[in-house]
């Protein structure tokens, strides 16, 4: 049974998915996709659980194993996949890859580090919930849009910091003067300019000249409609994703696929044009 089961995910072959994991025909690497899933979840409540109290101390052996454990099945799939890939250095490229990959190696290098670098390595541990993001539909389809729309990001970003370079400067130079200003230099007020364009406010700062006030008003009322200008182009941006794949899920319930190679073929085809299997109504 384990000889089965090892064939049937080291010696996997399928034309249209490179690895067992990809294939949602396949109920084992559907259960091993899952299963990992539910360790980066898993994970996550163990992180927060790590914080609370002394608990980090008290059960430093348990949070080790598991740590290994989750480190261990991340670093497995990470190298089948790579294992399997048709385009190496590609797949070592992918962004999502890199994900995977900061995923296992921050446990193995802290294993032979030591202060202030170890602690940096730990923290990089909460990077592994990044892969839940591969279990959205539109995530490939979303990140090729953003690249579509890079100049619209520029142009409003561009504009955000001209509007709080400047802003600021001004704030900064009728208010340093002041006795007990917190504006002492440009950066902590360009700080305090990025906190009242986003509309946080925390209040640690507030202008109090009155042509500090009057550029910090400019500030208020600015911040916003910038910030609208991005948004607008997120929602494009999503709107294009979620038409292209709506569009490619048309597509594929129109293509005939082919029981034998799995390939797809056009829905008026009664013969699949790689393999020459007869489809009848094979969708």
């Amino acid at each position: 049974m384990l000889l089965s089961l090892k064939n049937k995910i080291f010696g996997y072959n399928n034309s249209k998915y490179e690895n067992i994991l990809d294939d949602p025909k396949s109920k084992i690497g559907q259960f091993l996709s899952n299963f990992i899933t539910s360790l980066v979840v898993l994970f996550a409540f163990i992180f927060v659980f790590e914080s609370i109290g002394t608990n980090e101390v008290t059960y430093k052996f348990e949070l080790f194993v598991f740590d290994a454990f989750i480190s261990i099945v991340f670093a497995g799939e990470y190298f089948y996949r790579l294992f399997n890939a048709k385009e190496k250095i590609s797949f070592i490229a992918n962004p999502i890859r890199v994900i995977d990959l900061f995923s296992f190696v921050p446990f193995f290098f802290g294993l032979l580090s030591v202060g202030d670098i170890l602690k940096l390595l730990r923290l990089l541990r909460v990077l592994r919930v990044l892969r839940l993001v591969k279990k959205i539909p539109l995530t490939a389809g979303f990140i090729k849009a953003l690249k579509d729309y890079i100049d619209e990001y520029k142009a409003v970003y561009i504009l955000f910091f001209v509007i709080l370079f400047i802003g600021s400067s001004f704030v900064y130079y009728f208010e340093k003067d002041v006795i007990g200003t917190k504006f002492t230099s440009i950066p902590i007020t360009l700080w305090w300019g990025l906190v009242t364009m986003t509309t946080v406010g925390f209040g640690d700062m507030v202008p109090l000249t009155n042509l500090g006030r009057v550029f910090g008003s400019f500030l208020v009322f600015l911040g916003p409609l910038v910030l609208a200008l991005a948004s607008a182009v997120t929602i494009m941006v999503f709107m294009e994703t979620s038409r292209n794949h709506e569009m490619t899920h048309k597509h594929h319930a129109r293509s005939k696929h082919c029981h034998r190679c799995k390939s797809k073929n056009p829905k008026d085809a009664n013969y699949c044009m790689i393999c020459g299997e007869e489809l009848n109504d094979q969708l």
